[in-house]
């Protein structure tokens, strides 16, 4: 039932523990009186409290161990309980308190041995029988000694076996988690490497150093004399590029085929001015409407210089020095930013971006040595070792023999086949996983085999019945004593 426990202070009278009481919605109410200090309730006082409680529908109860207090509630049948607790367990009824009796004089004790004291059978006070007794409890202890008191040490080095599988492995991309299948994801790490090089050039380059130089014979196509300027531009209709000027002034007589001889000069420097007879025949110009030209001789004297220039092999050869080094920098960077057990796939590296290829000299332009400046970035593919060991792990541990547990650390894979690349991106190869195992032996097997055998016959047992790579140890303490403890857990089993 519902308490409402009120703990009361010293000060506290019953005009204020009224007030307290004002609070309790409970069909018990129990007043807790000050243990230490002057307090006191008399007679009068728990009679107004009880009325009070009354009107709350609620039975009073107090906790307290002044006598007179005790009194007066035991006259107003109010429960009175020597604590809390009590208050909780006990009924609510007339004070439990202890009833003060008058102390009677103590009996003499050795009146009241005698008094209770029995006399012990004569059987009982026999030599023998105290011999039996005394023997049984000999045995007894020996008994507790055999039992508790020796310790034994069981050293066992079972044989090992080695479980072995050969698992297709499939690294995908796509795929965030490892599967018994064989699948594991596929990470990528990019790296940007930027690196300068130059080699000497091997190749020649002309250089125009002379234009050549010759004559050309016009005739007039009219009955007008016509001057011809300085600078007047003759080329041949074969090559448009071909262009000379006329080096002198001159002027041609009128009349229909009446010719003048001008000298002419290469416009372009270098051998390609030099021209076969009779290829220079149009002329630029409004003169090209009444004159006509052409060179009776060949036109001579263009020459080139030559000089080192990088060639188009010197180029390639660079560029793929470049690149292989490239490829190898981002093997080499990138192993050095995984950890030892992630697996790099053989030319894992993708097809390189290039950023930048900047050429010096330019194509075309002369040079001693070519300098090639490059930016590449690369995207490397690879495997991590935690998800190559879950895989391996799982594939053995779902086809691991019964009665056999795997050797912690002992889990090896290696990669036999080679590394294959499909057009989804999925890179295929073989592995081959393998573990240690050991036979599972309990504690409980091994105390069956020895409880209570001598050392020599637990040594057989257990080799008859475990498959051990070498003789079990067995230490027993005391070193005496010669045989194996009866209880389970005084045997201790340590498998190495």
């Amino acid at each position: 039932m519902k308490t409402q426990i009120i703990q009361l202070e010293a000060h506290d009278d019953h005009i204020s523990i009224r007030d307290k009481m004002n609070w309790s919605k409970t069909p018990r109410i129990l007043l807790v009186l000050p243990r230490y200090g002057k307090f006191d309730l008399n007679t009068l006082d728990l009679k107004l409290l009880q009325r009070h409680a009354k009107s709350l529908g609620a039975e009073l109860g107090l906790v307290t161990k002044s006598a007179k207090v005790i009194r007066s509630a035991d006259a107003l049948n109010i429960s009175v309980f020597e604590s809390n607790l009590a208050a909780q367990r006990e009924a609510w009824h007339l004070s439990k308190r202890k009833k003060y009796r008058k102390r009677k004089s103590p009996q003499n004790l050795r009146e009241k041995q005698k008094e209770f004291h029995s006399k012990e059978s004569e059987w009982r006070k026999h030599p023998a029988a105290r011999l039996l007794f005394f023997t049984l409890g000999v045995l007894a202890l020996l008994m507790v000694f055999v039992a508790f008191l020796p310790r034994a040490e069981v050293l066992l080095v079972p044989e090992k076996r080695t479980q072995s599988l050969i698992i297709p492995v499939r690294a995908n991309a796509n795929i965030t988690e490892v599967f018994l299948s064989g699948s594991v994801p596929a990470h990528s790490a990019g790296v940007t490497l930027t690196e300068s090089r130059s080699t000497g050039a091997s190749g020649r380059l002309a250089v125009p150093a002379k234009n050549a130089r010759g004559t050309v014979i016009f005739r007039n196509l009219t009955d007008s004399p016509l001057p011809i300027p300085a600078g007047t531009i003759i080329r041949s209709l074969n090559n448009e590029e071909i262009r000379f000027k006329t080096m002198d002034n001159a002027e041609i007589e009128g009349g229909i085929e009446a010719e003048v001889e001008v000298r002419v000069e290469a416009l372009i420097f270098g051998e390609e001015g030099n021209l076969d007879p009779n290829l220079l025949e149009a002329i630029e110009g409004n003169l090209g409407l009444s004159l006509a030209a052409t060179n009776p001789n060949p036109i001579l004297g263009g020459s080139n210089d030559f000089v080192l220039a990088p060639s188009a092999q010197d180029r390639s050869e660079l560029r793929d020095l470049l690149m292989n080094s490239f490829y190898q920098q981002a093997e080499d960077k990138i192993a050095k930013e995984l950890n030892v057990e992630d697996l790099l796939f053989p030319s894992a590296v993708s097809d390189a971006e290039i950023i930048e290829e900047v050429y010096d000299p330019s194509e075309g332009d002369p040079g001693d040595r070519l300098t090639l400046n490059m930016s590449v970035e690369f995207e490397i593919r690879f495997a991590k070792g935690t998800d190559l060991a879950e895989l391996a792990q799982s594939s053995l541990d779902a086809s691991l023999p019964t009665g056999f547990a795997p050797i912690p650390n002992t889990l090896r894979f290696e990669h036999l086949s080679d590394f294959e690349n499909n057009a989804s991106g999925i890179t295929s190869w073989q592995m081959r996983v393998e573990q240690d195992l050991r036979p599972i032996i309990t504690s409980a097997q091994i105390a069956a085999l020895m409880q209570g055998r001598t050392t020599e016959i637990a040594t057989e047992n257990l080799q008859e019945n475990l498959e051990l790579a070498e003789a079990p140890i067995i230490k027993i303490t005391p070193s005496w004593w010669k045989w194996m403890p009866i209880a389970p857990f005084r045997i201790e089993l340590v498998v190495k």
